[in-house]
């Protein structure tokens, strides 16, 4: 047994050995954002160790516990602090008609006839729970609980005061609650944390890789998402007494791994051609079955899927726009890419893999939106400002000031056409009197670097992740344009360009559109809707007929799968420069 003092945290974990440093620190209550998910290519988990008094900084994904050790770990390497986005917006009111719904019978009122039955049917727990509900004749009264018309519970006296459901967003990157009053549709409290999956990487293929290399990968993956979603639960009932009690409806999306690793559906379908899933229709099951930490007869509705790896959250968002002839794009910009094109309830979906370069993910100095990372910068001639976030000192750049710093290095010629960053001497030859090569350098052997700010913990943008957001950005921007080629649609057809996701949400549009992250859209059509996802998810909770609307979707969806698609491929190799 060995011991690992987490200095700066004040706990010391008490390790078998034969783990990964990495997994101590998840095990003790601190995991590390794995963006590569522990291949040791990303160099996020990089972290100083003292060990026999000597002092090194180590991967701690590649470094196996055989000693004991002490560990620095800095907050910004924690997994569990990031700005997550909760709003959206919708074309919908939302109407209040839950799929569940209470009601209170005296003992006379139930008392059946002579030699009769008090229930014609049920399952045997609810038999079981009746029976011993109506034998305590200090119960006077009883309260069913119903689901789509279908008993579901019964509790003792009258509780129809407490109805509660809950709408969960499970994105790759975070996880959302939205706790509903069922019987006013209040919503009561919104809650959110990272996925308890980031300890096996950032994206969903190194998540899908994780269970088929680990013995225990899938597992262990379906028991981080469930953990986390009843934790969410749990923050809620600390100000909400009684809400798992009385939680009878948990709605559901995510994206198309998402879905298969919180049911427990082995993903290695999503691994290679031809991308399939297990099952794509809306899967409906009771609470207990996956693992949820709700009422007793509770039920979950995951949201259906698309098709490949567009999901129930895509989904969700077009649930939410406009039912009518409008000709729009959507695109749902987060860790992963997902569009879609058409209009009057009828789309074309495709994803596109951009990676997680857009959230700060394969980014030298890339982070998630959290205290100290810069979230805007612009340049004004040779001024150099940038926004931090919580207003200290700048440790990392997040996605949305990568975007910006891309535009405006561009912009001032320090990046050119073909996404070459110029080195000093170069950008002072080319622009004589300009002071912004005080900001050049070199971040490693051969890798140019414009430098936010320099000292011990350096802020930078290289000619390496330059390269990453052009392959991003061109995998965005050519989806697009193969979409709605497919869909016989031109730019000019669009009515509107529908952003949806958080770094939807949070990027510089302008910005956006000047390196060709998005196609030529007029600015005015260009509509953030924020968490789409979310909003999409809560209409379908909160009102049964969105819920069999969104059952319906995929009915008229029709997916296309880019990877094997010329048109995608020629657009993306056309639309890498800037």
């Amino acid at each position: 047994m060995y011991h690992i003092k987490l200095v700066n945290q004040g706990v010391t974990h008490k390790a078998g050995g034969g783990e990964t440093l990495a997994q101590a620190c998840a095990d003790a209550g601190f995991p590390l954002d794995l963006v590569c998910g522990g291949r040791g290519t990303c160099g996020k988990c990089a972290v100083v160790v003292e060990s026999g008094g000597t002092r090194e900084t180590v991967l701690a994904c590649r470094t196996i516990v055989d000693r004991d050790m002490a560990v620095y770990l800095e907050e910004t390497q924690l997994s569990r602090a990031a700005a997550i986005i909760t709003e959206g917006r919708t074309a919908h009111k939302l109407a209040l008609s839950p799929a569940v719904s209470k009601r209170c019978f005296t003992r006379g009122e139930l008392m059946p006839g002579h030699c009769g039955a008090y229930l014609e049917t049920g399952s045997p727990a609810l038999l079981r729970s009746f029976s011993r509900l109506i034998a305590d004749h200090s119960v006077g009264e009883i309260t069913f609980v119903s689901y789509r018309g279908e008993v579901v519970a019964v509790e003792a006296g009258d509780t129809t005061s407490m109805l509660y459901g809950g709408a969960i967003d499970i994105g790759t990157t975070s996880v959302v609650l939205y706790a509903y009053d069922l019987n006013s549709g209040k919503l009561l409290r919104t809650e959110s944390t990272l996925n308890g999956q980031i300890v096996r990487g950032a994206d969903v293929i190194s998540r899908i890789l994780h269970t088929q290399q680990a013995e225990d990968g899938l597992d262990e993956l379906t028991g981080h998402i469930r953990d986390t979603v009843n934790g969410l639960l749990a923050a809620a009932e600390s100000d909400i007494p009684g809400y798992r009690a009385h939680l009878y409806h948990l709605v559901l999306c995510g994206n198309s791994t998402m879905q298969h690793l919180f049911l427990g559906l082995d993903p290695s379908g999503l691994a290679a051609d031809p991308f399939v899933n297990v099952t794509a229709g809306l899967v409906r099951c009771a609470g207990a079955e996956v693992g949820m930490d709700m009422a007793a007869g509770g039920r979950v509705d995951f949201l259906p899927l698309l098709g490949g790896f567009v999901g129930a959250d895509t989904a969700s968002v077009l649930l939410t726009l406009p039912v009518d002839e409008r000709r729009c794009l959507m695109v749902d910009l987060g860790t992963n890419g997902e569009i879609a094109a058409g209009g009057g309830g009828s789309y074309k979906v495709a994803s596109t893999a951009c990676g997680p370069a857009l959230e700060g993910g394969n980014i030298a100095c890339g982070m998630r939106g959290m205290d100290g990372a810069i979230e805007k910068i612009s340049i004004d001639g040779d001024a150099l400002s940038f926004r931090v976030i919580g207003g200290g000192e700048a440790k990392g750049l997040c996605g949305s000031a990568i975007i910006d710093a891309v535009a405006e290095l561009r912009s001032a010629g320090v990046i050119d056409e073909s996404g070459r960053l110029l080195p000093a001497d170069e950008f002072r030859a080319a622009h004589p009197g300009s002071t912004l090569d005080q900001y050049l350098g070199e971040a490693g052997e051969y890798n140019p670097a414009f430098f936010f700010t320099r000292g011990e913990q350096s802020v930078y943008l290289a000619q390496h992740d330059v390269r990453q957001i052009q392959l991003a950005k061109s995998s965005i921007y050519s989806g697009c344009v193969a979409l709605l080629e497919a869909s016989g649609l031109a730019l000019e057809d669009l009515d509107a360009l529908y952003l949806a996701g958080a770094f939807g949400n949070y990027i510089d549009v302008d910005h956006a559109l000047e390196i060709g992250l998005l196609p030529p859209i007029p600015r005015e059509r260009i509509v953030s809707i924020g968490n789409g996802a979310g909003q999409g998810v809560q209409l379908c909770l909160l009102d049964s007929a969105q819920l069999d609307r969104c059952q319906a979707l995929p009915a008229s969806i029709e997916h296309l799968e880019l990877a094997t698609s010329p048109r995608f491929m020629e657009e993306y190799i056309m639309n890498m420069n800037f």
